[in-house]
């Protein structure tokens, strides 16, 4: 069985993650998932990544960790908070809402926020973006 964890590769302009196994990975395949460098400042995931690194320092070791009064701590942080905060931010930022307003389609939306339930995607961003975008009250000038 291969070690729990992600293996990130900086690359130019991007970040390559490889997933060593995850809840939707219970046979630890494994997957590699890019990210490149947002538009804007407060929502560049790379530039978040080199701000934490800055942080916490680059020795080995687990990437996210304890924060105790502002202090790294060595102490693994939980799955599930791990899973919290990026959710969270992912609301945030709305990604795939954003994505789907902007054309970008279905399967590459789902391949980047690994839902494996298309209809789950369907149903709380998809939809949602399209309903923003048809609507008549756009039109009114309010």
């Amino acid at each position: 069985m291969r070690p729990l964890g992600v293996l990130i590769e900086f690359q130019p302009g991007a970040v390559l993650l490889t997933i060593r196994r995850s809840k939707t990975d219970q046979h630890a395949e494994g997957r590699v998932v890019a990210v490149v460098h947002g538009q804007h400042a407060a929502t560049d995931p790379i530039a978040a990544l080199d701000a934490w690194l800055r942080h916490r320092g680059t020795e080995p070791g687990r990437m996210f960790t304890s924060l105790r009064s502002g202090s790294v701590t060595r102490e693994p942080i939980s799955g599930e908070a791990i899973s919290i905060v990026l959710r969270k931010r992912a609301r945030g930022a709305g990604h795939a809402t954003s994505a789907a307003v902007a054309g970008v389609a279905l399967d590459r939306i789902a391949a980047q926020t690994r839902h494996k339930r298309l209809s789950t995607l369907i149903e709380r961003y998809i939809r949602p973006a399209q309903a923003m975008e048809h609507t008549s009250s756009r039109d009114l000038g309010l």
